[in-house]
């Protein structure tokens, strides 16, 4: 009886050796989001463009929920969730910002959760809607690509 303990306890451990070993061996795993500018519609941008050909020097404007900008977000962001997307843009502050931002030729780029959330693309449209921006992005990955980026963020 006692007998399948030891074979259960001398699984767990080869299993455990064994996966320290790959982890030494291969290193830790690679959480980064594949982006090929190439590859994406020409509204989509990838994260690395964004930090190299325009230096990082966008607005960036968080699609998330408020719950999940108020956990973490990007420094200087805007929220505008997709649930209010409207009724915030028409804040004074943000349609000044949104405004400056193109009259100073600073590219806007709407990020939500993930590549597969549509938030983005929404709020983006409805940016692009107003005129008060003309060149307004969508980051592929979301927030995905910017926490596997390592950037800094704002914890509040």
């Amino acid at each position: 009886m006692i007998r399948w303990i030891y074979q259960t306890l001398a699984i767990v451990l080869l299993a455990g050796l064994a996966t320290a070993v790959i982890y030494l061996v291969v290193g830790a795993p690679d959480r980064t989001v594949a982006c090929v500018q190439a590859d994406l519609k020409p509204d989509q941008v990838c994260l690395e463009t964004v930090m190299t050909e325009w230096s990082g020097d966008v607005l960036w404007v968080d699609a998330r929920s408020e719950r999940e900008y108020h956990k973490a977000h990007l420094p200087e962001a805007i929220l505008i969730p997709e649930t209010d997307a409207e009724n915030q843009i028409a804040v004074p502050e943000h349609m000044e910002r949104i405004g400056m931002a193109g009259v100073n030729g600073r590219k806007l780029v709407v990020y939500c959760g993930t590549d597969a959330c549509g938030s983005s693309e929404l709020v983006a449209e409805k940016i692009r809607a107003t005129g008060f921006h003309s060149e307004v992005f969508v980051l592929f990955g979301g927030w995905k690509a910017v926490k596997a980026s390592g950037m800094e963020v704002v914890i509040p």
